[in-house]
């Protein structure tokens, strides 16, 4: 199983989202961000075609991020998760992941540092970040002994700029 780990698009500042009222799990992409992540989609669509499952955190600018992606890569699977949130334990996705186990790549909108403590977990068994994912940032790990810590191997790690250039 390969999972394509992909951090949400660029959203309203903390700051700017509180003085407008909004809590931070309700921060929307900004118009530069969705722009952005339009081309970032399409890049990951071409560079790994086979995605049949997309799992998102429930806030709203991964769920934005997720309809991004759905729009470039057209039919797949979709679903919101809790084990996406900021603060959620590592085996709490891995048990969501396992339901997709028979699927050859699932993918993941998410944030940080959540998803660089995961993503290390899975590689090294240790919490301790070695990769740090930029907004709009994605990573492809490959699992071949089932899914859990130190049992990942990190296939590529690209950055926004990178991905959009593709």
């Amino acid at each position: 199983m390969e999972v394509l780990v992909v951090r949400h698009a660029l959203a309203l500042d903390k700051d700017e989202a509180s003085q407008q009222g909004l809590a931070d799990r309700d921060r929307p992409l900004t118009p530069e961000g969705a722009t952005k992540m339009k081309r970032i989609a399409r890049a990951l669509a071409s560079r790994v075609p086979e995605v049949s499952v997309l799992v998102t955190s429930p806030w709203r600018r991964a769920v934005e991020t997720g309809d991004l992606l759905q729009k470039a890569y057209g039919r797949f699977q979709r679903f919101e998760s809790e084990a996406l949130v900021p603060g959620a334990e590592p085996d709490a996705l891995v048990g969501e992941l396992s339901a997709y186990a028979a699927d050859p790549v699932v993918a993941l909108v998410g944030h940080e540092p959540h998803l660089s403590g995961w993503v290390s977990w899975c590689l090294t068994a240790s919490l301790e970040p070695v990769v740090e994912l930029r907004k709009g940032g994605a990573c492809l790990l490959r699992f071949r002994e089932g899914l859990g810590a130190g049992r990942a191997r990190l296939l590529w790690l690209m950055t926004p700029s990178l991905l959009r250039r593709l």
